[in-house]
């Protein structure tokens, strides 16, 4: 005699029933359909997501950023997701911060690259306000790499500043200052901060826009092909005067700095628009790859000897063309070629390290 089956559901015990808001089930839905979800509904389901316990929170983000990205992003999309996602911490107009004698620069980037490079855009904001640009750094904890900006920062001495007046003070003595992304958006942090290893809506802007200053010129690095999206968001949600550079590498992957070979892709954002993806060839450097930490313990140190006048030849050499275009974007120099004997000099100097003491 075969032996009853027990059919009754097993006991839920704790775990209680879900209430999707209206709009996010919607979008829930037409994802799993294939139809295409507009601006406007996906701002109305990330209100309702953000307002979700995790992890049911953190499961119906990465459906949706997923979908988006997959579906291709959007100036839109994207554009009304960062906005959504800003005003969580209820953010302010950005303050305007000028220099007398150059433009300043604020740089920042997305993260999350297809490969984990020694840190490149910090130490070339460094050789660059070393060697006479103007330069706000704004950065973050690691989510995907060895080594975050702002891990580097703290590793390096450097002062995080949270007031504009503490930023216009270190731009006046040093030309340089350095931002934390996660103080200006402690909110967004807690609900998204660290959850995601590759690019997302919130990569095409989100870390210049949660800035409280805004210099003359926005700098930003995607790890992304479409930086012409991420150039009209930034302009579309307040930057006046944008470009977007990153790097496709020969295999496919993409960095959000310029590389050492591959095709620089750059664009430029305005108040109303924005340009086409401008694709340049980079010419390789002969016998280099891209130096890749093993931990953060050595991006550190590999990052301290470089500073101080010695380092990686290919890690030199990255921060070297980094340091070159934050030369010409702050209007130092409009040679390509005496922006790089610059960062060349100062690198040999020591001068950049000098500066991480003195800001």
């Amino acid at each position: 005699m075969t032996a009853d089956l027990d059919l009754r559901p097993p006991d839920a015990g704790s775990v209680p029933a879900l209430d999707v808001d209206g709009d996010l089930r919607s979008v829930l839905n037409a994802i799993a359909v294939g139809r295409p979800v507009g601006p406007a509904t996906i701002a109305a389901s990330l209100r309702a997501v953000f307002a979700m316990p995790s992890p049911a929170r953190d499961v119906a983000l990465g459906t949706i950023m997923a979908e988006a990205m997959a579906a291709g992003p959007t100036v839109d999309v994207a554009a009304e997701a960062i906005a959504v996602a800003l005003d969580l911490d209820g953010r302010r107009p950005p303050a305007p911060v000028t220099a007398e004698s150059t433009r300043v620069v604020l740089l920042a980037g997305s993260g999350k690259k297809g490969v984990r490079t020694l840190n490149i855009s910090t130490p070339a904001a460094l050789v660059a306000a070393a060697a006479g640009a103007t330069i706000i750094k704004i950065g973050s904890r690691a989510t995907s790499s060895a080594l975050g900006s702002r891990d580097l920062a703290q590793a390096l001495g450097l002062r995080e500043r949270t007031t504009v007046d503490e930023v216009r003070e270190d731009v006046a003595l040093h030309g340089f200052s350095f931002l934390a992304v996660e103080t200006h958006i402690p909110t967004l942090d807690r609900l998204y901060g660290g959850r995601f290893h590759a690019p997302n809506l919130f990569s095409f802007g989100l870390a210049a826009l949660a800035s409280p200053v805004r210099g003359d010129v926005t700098l930003f690095g995607l790890a992304h092909p479409r930086v012409d999206v991420a150039a009209r968001v930034l302009a579309r949600l307040g930057e006046s005067s944008v470009e977007v550079i990153g790097t496709r590498l020969p295999g496919g992957l993409y960095l959000d700095e310029i590389g050492l070979d591959g095709d620089l892709l750059r664009a430029r954002g305005e108040p109303g628009g924005g340009g086409s993806v401008e694709s340049i060839p980079l010419v390789p450097t002969p016998g280099m790859s891209l130096p890749t930490p093993t931990d953060a313990d050595e991006a550190i140190h590999r990052t301290l000897d470089l500073l101080a006048g010695a380092g990686m030849p290919s890690h030199r050499a990255l921060v070297v063309r980094n340091a070159a275009h934050l030369l010409l974007t702050s209007g130092v120099t409009q040679s390509r070629r005496r922006a790089t004997v610059l960062a060349e000099e100062v690198l040999s100097s020591g001068a950049a390290m000098r500066l991480t003491t003195g800001a």
